[in-house]
């Protein structure tokens, strides 16, 4: 396994032109405390989030929104948005989402959150930074949202303010670290995404990665024997709530989910580059 440390030296080879490495790094660092929302950390990560779009030429705009917290408070969350000025401006929209919260600290326990989700980030700044100067049928917005953990707040928020019809599909991006013993990609669709995506999305498999599609739960939770409402696990259940085609990229169940323990050296950085190639060839596809 290449851990982020390795992966750093190898200058020149297969991360010479990707950010993936230095971005799940600097989300997991020290600094950014676990990025609890409405915390010092998650502002942190807000203003790095931001800043990486715009200096890949993107025009960002922040949503603050407040949500219950508790019986007698609120807390103030805040999206990321970041859209490229282009012809395509009128045309119906492909709406990536990453939350880039996480637990944060709790006493002396720190929770980085390498794979949930600043995995999912460096995927959407990844696919940002590859479609950045490519004309698409549709217009393509990015979105890193907040408070993903305490119930999807920042998407509910994201959806209210769309205009529905507007919007061809959701891709979310919620935990990508391939596991090396199970080198697996699960795309979890709505159902009319998946008789359209389906042959696509498999068709992605190679020796080295297998991408599995479906919209069944109870397919995926016998694999992992969990008991999880797949559709509802991440911010896609916010547009499936609003009626709107979604698909959800994720690896499934990761032992190290909500623990200490995920940290950027249980990350196969080789196994993550590989699986963010394949998805911006289905998307090249589906958008092009």
């Amino acid at each position: 396994m290449i851990t982020a440390s390795a992966a750093l030296i190898s200058t020149g080879h297969a991360f010479a032109h990707t950010n993936l490495v230095q971005d799940v790094i600097t989300l997991t660092s020290p600094q950014f405390a676990g990025r609890k929302t409405n915390t010092e950390g998650a502002k942190l990560a807000a203003d790095f989030i931001a800043e990486r779009f715009v200096a890949l030429g993107y025009s960002v705009n922040e949503q603050i929104f407040t949500y219950q917290s508790g019986f007698f408070s609120e807390a103030v969350g805040r999206n990321i948005v970041a859209i490229k000025n282009s012809p395509c401006e009128k045309c119906k929209k492909i709406i990536f989402t990453a939350h880039y919260d996480h637990l944060g600290q709790q006493g002396s326990r720190l929770y980085p959150g390498a794979n949930d989700n600043a995995s999912g980030v460096a995927a959407l700044l990844y696919l940002a930074d590859h479609f950045a100067q490519s004309p698409q049928r549709y217009q393509l917005v990015f979105v890193a949202t907040d408070a993903e953990e305490s119930g999807l707040h920042g998407s509910d928020y994201l959806v209210s303010t769309l205009n529905t019809d507007k919007i061809k599909l959701n891709i979310n991006l919620d935990m990508l670290v391939v596991n090396p013993r199970r080198p697996r990609i699960y795309a979890f669709l709505d159902k009319q995404s998946l008789a359209h995506y389906k042959d696509d999305i498999k068709a992605l498999s190679d020796e080295q990665l297998t991408f599995m599609a479906t919209s069944s739960s109870a397919r995926l939770n016998r694999l992992f024997d969990l008991k999880v409402d797949w559709r509802r696990a991440s911010d896609h259940y916010s547009f499936a709530k609003a009626k709107i085609p979604y698909i959800y990229f994720g690896i499934g169940h990761d032992k190290h989910h909500h623990q200490t323990t995920d940290t950027t050296e249980h990350i196969n950085f080789i196994l993550f580059e590989a699986a963010m190639k394949k998805i911006a060839l289905f998307i090249e596809k589906l958008a092009s």
